[in-house]
């Protein structure tokens, strides 16, 4: 008997990536060389970020440098809010994005990130990060896999990794999907996620700045 089979999937999470253009990265570097170890304004009561060998400062999303950066942002987060109502089979939502908050993380050896959400002045925040400097040990990674996380390998160090819900080590035979995922930050790699996903930075050794450009968008109700 030929039988007629229909799967469906029930996300948990929608993350958006895309590729900066190389100017873009070459223009945020220069806008944070100009302000990185002197004396910028410090935007480390604000965050969560263990970052004592390096600093976290805040940024003006409306200098010249960091505004083209900002607009494909906008951008993205309109295409993020389409793809998630396609998802859910919900009917499309117009919002326009705001900036809430925009910063940097100049990390180095032993810094990290705690797990944390991000908070916003709207209900519905989007959050991004992409990276612009990461240290040749961080690059020369392979791809994260949890079965290689043995022996000490230090396969996620400096990595980002988001909870969305419990993941256990039966998952697979339990027919669990994981509700976790980790990237490897790689320069220029940008990523948007909703505000209320959970996420850590793991520490790394070794010499090199890993600087991470991060900030949340609210989400207004058009008219507002």
């Amino acid at each position: 008997m030929e039988l007629t089979l229909k799967f469906s999937v029930a996300p948990a999470v929608l993350f958006l990536e895309s590729q900066l253009p190389i100017q873009a990265v070459k223009d945020l570097n220069q806008y944070l060389d100009a302000k990185h170890n002197k004396n910028a304004e410090s935007f480390a009561d604000k965050l969560v970020g263990q970052i004592s060998h390096g600093e976290q400062l805040k940024m003006d999303p409306t200098d010249k440098l960091v505004e083209p950066f900002m607009k494909i942002v906008a951008q993205m987060s309109q295409e993020y809010l389409k793809q998630f109502t396609r998802t859910i089979g919900a009917s499309p939502m117009k919002r326009q994005p705001g900036v809430h908050s925009l910063w940097s993380v100049h990390s180095y050896e032993r810094d990290y990130n705690p797990v944390h959400d991000h908070g916003v002045d709207t209900i519905m925040g989007i959050s991004f990060t992409t990276w612009t400097k990461i240290p040749k040990q961080i690059r020369d990674k392979e791809e994260y896999n949890s079965f290689n996380l043995v022996n000490s390998s230090g396969l996620c160090d400096g990595f980002l990794q988001f909870h969305f819900g419990q993941t256990g080590i039966r998952g697979l035979e339990e027919l669990r999907p994981p509700f976790s995922r980790t990237f490897k930050p790689e320069v220029g790699k940008l990523i948007m996620f909703p505000s209320w996903c959970q996420h850590t930075v793991y520490p790394f050794e070794g010499k090199g700045e890993r600087r991470t450009v991060a900030g949340n968008l609210n989400m207004f109700p058009q008219g507002e």
